[in-house]
């Protein structure tokens, strides 16, 4: 089957067998299955994911450290990485980050990389810092660019329902993906907005973008101007780093040029539990 029967949109979801029939380890790291590369001019072929972690509580919990790396979408990138943690917000680039497990062994992480990436597989790992010093992995796709149908999603690594993230324990912060596709919309303007996910973050700054150059816009429930690329396509990433309150938000799409389109989605977040 050609990859590009398996981009019906920017994003394609996909559960491999492997991932049906094998037993549930100590841990389990999910990534999106694929994501189309996006942008032009300084954010051309840029990519982004979210990675989730989670493991068994009783072994490795509150504030076990777990290396999450991608070596191959680093160099897929020409060594152009940036890492978000939500929880509190971190930022740093390179091929993986450290970050500590909550109280129900779950983690969750944001990745942007670009611009300039290059289509092909990934490897995901996630590697434990402290005994008995397991590794668990899941791979994930990087697509070339193409037209996509025209659509709003809010995208989180949660496997059956990617627009769907259980918070951290934390901080109850979340990290999800932004993706705007636009018919016809090469280099148009588009608007992302979420009013009820920004109250819904109840502590200052309520909410971080992160725009495709790698620009963070802070305390603010709208990113405005956006430039769809010449396939229609953007994304940004979006990070809600304290007291999130769990339930469903509409995210709005708008694009601000004629024919003024607005496209809806929801982003649904639930409260820390074990996953």
């Amino acid at each position: 089957m050609s990859m590009f029967s398996l981009a019906g949109t920017a994003f394609a979801h996909t559960t491999s067998t492997s991932e049906e029939e094998a037993p549930r380890g100590t841990c389990v790291v999910h990534s999106l299955p694929s994501f189309v590369l996006q942008g032009e001019f300084g954010t051309t072929a840029t990519v982004a994911d979210i990675i989730e972690v989670e493991c068994d509580p009783t072994i490795y919990g509150t504030g076990s450290k777990i290396k999450i790396t991608a070596a191959q979408l680093y160099n897929l990138c020409k060594g152009s990485l940036t890492w978000y943690v939500p929880n509190p917000l971190v930022t740093t680039t390179g091929r993986g980050i450290t970050v500590e497990l909550d109280p129900d062994g779950n983690a969750i992480v944001a990745v942007r990389g670009g611009p300039f990436c290059s289509a092909g597989e990934s490897l995901i790992t996630a590697h434990m810092e402290e005994e008995p010093f397991e590794s668990f992995t899941t791979s994930f796709t990087v697509l070339p660019p193409v037209p996509t149908p025209q659509s709003v999603r809010a995208l989180a690594a949660t496997p059956g329902a990617p627009e769907t993230q259980v918070e951290t324990g934390v901080s109850s912060g979340f990290a999800a993906i932004i993706e705007a596709e636009f018919t016809n919309g090469s280099e148009k303007p588009v608007r992302i907005f979420s009013e009820e996910l920004f109250r819904r973050c109840r502590v200052a700054p309520h909410l971080v973008w992160i725009l495709q150059t790698g620009q963070a816009v802070a305390g603010t429930p709208e990113v405005n101007g956006i430039p769809l690329d010449n396939d229609g396509n953007a994304f940004v990433i979006v990070l809600g780093d304290g007291s999130c309150a769990p339930g469903a938000s509409l995210i709005e799409a708008d694009l601000e040029a004629k024919p003024f389109t607005t496209l809806t989605t929801f982003f649904t977040i639930e409260a820390p539990r074990p996953t």
